[in-house]
């Protein structure tokens, strides 16, 4: 897969936003983006995603849910009131396009040492085709694919399967969306450490408590990737409406390749 596309940053904001990645009316209602922020500085361990840096921050001192949503605002553009709860949320296209480039650096540095690359989704109806896209052509590139088989890495509610190169979580051999961070630890107890993951949801939490550095995906209501972020944590964030269909969201693969491609020196 070698996009040689050459868009403007117009563009693709415009393309962000027409496909609904990006922009207003996402599929997360302001309300539970407001709860989740509540949720994370309860400790719930499905919005913190299993990172420890959160925990211990919280076992050490309370979280301010407005200091929380101010990190999220300030990764996304959306409103900073809390006490606003209508209608839906809000990424930046601009915030998108952004995150992408970031994410287009660590990929390409990966590929230039030759790294190895670990590729997990927990919301796979959504994500896998675009990073089975970017996993292909990472390995076209010369990068190593971690990608053991997980025989017997299972929970009470699902069991960890590949989908070509990508880890998800199944049930009764369908690919499930997962908060989890169970599985995902288990296989890096067993599998080769890797250099990068490009991982969402407790995969990225699981990959980040190894301190591997994560490109991970962060929709509205996942507070916990930007928390982990201002604790010091080594994720590029790429913020991004993880609902649209599969097909729609593998343009963020060939956004990615096009960056990777092109660096922003050769464009900007």
């Amino acid at each position: 897969m070698l996009n040689t596309k050459r868009r403007s940053r117009e563009s693709i904001e415009e393309m962000l936003a027409e496909t609904r990645l990006a922009g207003d009316n996402l599929a997360h209602s302001r309300a539970t983006n407001v709860q989740n922020v509540y949720r994370l500085v309860a400790g719930e361990q499905g919005v913190t995603l299993g990172i420890d840096l959160i925990h211990r921050e919280l076992e050490r001192t309370s979280l301010d849910p407005q200091f929380v949503l101010d990190l999220i605002a300030g990764i996304t553009g959306c409103s900073t009131d809390l006490s606003r709860e209508d209608g839906q949320g809000y990424i930046s296209p601009r915030a998108v396009y952004n995150g992408l480039r970031a994410a287009s650096v660590v990929l390409r540095r990966a590929i230039e040492d030759g790294s190895s690359v670990i590729f997990a989704s927990g919301h796979p109806k959504n994500m896998l085709p675009a990073y089975q896209d970017l996993a292909e052509y990472m390995q076209s590139k010369g990068c190593e694919l971690i990608a053991p088989s997980p025989d017997g890495i299972e929970t009470e509610e699902a069991r960890l399967e590949l989908r070509g190169a990508v880890y998800v979580a199944t049930r009764d051999s369908e690919p499930v969306h997962t908060h989890g961070h169970e599985l995902m630890e288990e296989l890096l107890r067993r599998a080769p450490l890797p250099t990068i993951a490009v991982a969402d949801h407790g995969f990225g939490g699981a990959t980040l408590n190894l301190g591997v550095r994560t490109v991970c995906v962060m929709d509205t209501n996942d507070p916990g990737v930007a928390v982990a972020a201002t604790l010091g944590a080594p994720v590029t964030i790429v913020p991004l409406n993880d609902n649209c269909p599969g097909d729609v969201v593998r343009e963020i693969a060939d956004v990615l390749v096009e960056f990777i491609e092109r660096p922003e020196s050769d464009t900007e």
